[in-house]
């Protein structure tokens, strides 16, 4: 019944148009998602037409684009990246209408959205109280977030071709995906069911714990999505231990490449974490991170030996926290050390593991660099070797170590750019307050990591934090295709192309 719909559908369409086809879908989710906030308000008795105003116009539009619009033939990468772009600010705004609707500025509803979305989970709320509808709301679009890039994979990928393959080894490079040869949609597909799975553990987990449900399902949204929004004004250091040891473990399994998670689970080869140095590498240095926090506070300490075991304790969680880009904090950060906050700041950046919901350079691409330049020195004594760029035991490309090489300077650039424009926007800010802001925003852990409150923000910085969010998740190099002239160059060639093909139908 389905497949004959499907048919019938195909049939009617009448415009060739990817990205209006694309962008249907995703308003179609939308439509759903909201509905199922409209739900939860329902739920606990408070007005749901914040939800509901937005998801009549979602789903009548996502229906006549899906309808009737068919894919193009083949679509370049330009307009491959162009519709991936929409599709990201498409989400954007409608995550923030129901804040908008709710009473806050536009500007303030546009930043919860784009932070919620790309799992940054840094807020300009506070303390402020709201409904559980919006509490609900705000922990589901980092869910949705999380999920996008593979939602992106199952929409987008398969039709940019030689783009799209490119797109492919950038986000999922590392960790043995070079036999990775299964068709796109069969793998975005298994990629999406692990993602429910454990999403699914990590709520029955928590329930066992004694958490509700409620509680459980919004903060199962934000762990292993890697977001960090918390639904209620109780923070993870509130919690239980063993509440905190499940958030530990799901944050570290959301930062961890989602193709050892299909190895592991769908093919059974458990040996593939074990395999894979960049996951062997990701915890050994947050083992080391933690014992240089750990070492760090106990020589601050009065008293070394009391309370060494929570020390570590705390250190071990912020280091995982930050390092998978979640920004959960069980313990006071403001009162640590600066030596201890520069560690922090480099577990941000460098973050966890490729094709990962967490953001950051991602360990595998500092590998990589580690072995490049080994090879540099290893020739400086032996001229005449020749040796490869090698990880997990095969030869990495040239073409790799530059892409590794660019997003690092990019990443570093745009930290040192949000810094400058931060510190000119916000007189009062010093500079401690500035690199833990932009750190934040530039690889996505939304850690407020200063004592200057978000919401004290000018709406301009506002408003560049929201973009910096929003270049941290696209890894910086892609989102800044978007100023090149040459990515505008060759998508107006490709819609004149377009055009003509269409008035030679017509002819």
């Amino acid at each position: 019944m389905l497949r004959s719909m499907y048919v019938r559908i195909a049939n009617r369409t009448r415009w060739e148009s990817s990205t209006l086809k694309v962008l249907g879908v995703i308003e179609i989710i939308l439509g759903v998602v909201l509905s199922a906030s409209a739900a939860v308000s329902l739920q606990y008795g408070e007005d749901p037409m914040i939800f509901v105003y937005p998801v009549p116009i979602l789903l009548i539009l996502g229906t006549i684009q899906y309808a009737f619009f068919r894919n193009g033939e083949t679509l370049r990468p330009a307009g491959g990246m162009m519709m991936m772009f929409a599709a990201w600010w498409l989400s954007f705004l409608v995550s923030a209408i129901p804040f908008y609707l709710y009473g806050f500025s536009f500007v303030d509803s546009l930043f919860e959205g784009v932070s919620g979305f790309t799992t940054t989970g840094v807020t300009v709320m506070g303390d402020t109280t709201l409904p559980y509808g919006l509490l609900f709301w705000r922990t589901l679009i980092q869910w949705a977030g999380g999920i996008a890039v593979v939602l992106i994979f199952l929409f987008l990928i398969p039709m940019m071709g030689i783009g799209g393959k490119a797109f492919v080894n950038n986000e999922f490079a590392g960790s043995a995906t070079y036999n990775f040869s299964m068709r796109i949609k069969s793998a975005a597909g298994n990629f999406i069911l692990i993602y429910i799975l454990l999403s699914a553990a990590e709520v029955i987990l928590l329930i066992i714990d004694g958490m509700g449900i409620f509680d459980a399902v919004t903060m199962m949204f934000s762990t292993i999505s890697t977001g960090g929004f918390i639904a209620g004004g109780n923070s993870v250091a509130g919690q239980s231990f063993a509440t905190q040891v499940i958030v530990l473990i799901f944050m570290f399994l959301g930062g961890t490449n989602f193709y050892l998670h299909y190895r592991a689970l769908k093919k059974r080869e458990f040996s593939a974490y074990k395999k894979s140095q960049e996951f062997a590498w990701t915890v050994i240095w947050f083992l080391l991170a933690t014992a240089a926090i750990a070492a760090i506070l106990l020589m601050n300490a009065d008293d070394m030996a009391a309370g060494a075991g929570d020390t570590v304790w705390d250190a071990l969680f912020t280091v995982v926290s930050m390092g998978t880009t979640t920004g959960y904090m069980i313990t006071d950060m403001w009162v640590w050390p600066l030596a201890a906050y520069v560690v922090i700041w480099m577990v941000m950046l460098f973050g966890s593991m490729s094709g990962s919901t967490s953001g950051g350079i991602k360990i595998y691409r500092l590998l990589i660099i580690r072995s490049y330049v080994y090879n540099g020195i290893y020739r400086m004594f032996h001229p005449r070797s020749v040796r490869d760029v090698r990880v997990d035991g095969h030869s990495v490309g040239g073409d790799a170590v530059v892409s590794a090489t660019v997003v690092i300077m990019m990443f570093i650039i745009s930290l040192i750019i949000s810094m400058v424009f931060l510190l000119m926007s916000e007189p009062e800010m010093t500079m401690s307050e500035s690199i833990g802001l932009s750190i934040s925003a530039i690889s996505n852990t939304g850690a407020d990591t200063g004592n200057m409150a978000i919401a004290e923000l000018s709406g301009v910085s506002k408003i560049f934090l929201s973009f910096m969010m929003w270049v941290g998740r696209l890894e910086v190099v892609l989102a800044l295709l978007l100023f090149t002239k040459t990515f505008w160059t060759d998508l107006f060639s490709d819609l004149r192309g377009s055009l003509n093909k269409a008035g030679e139908r017509k002819s």
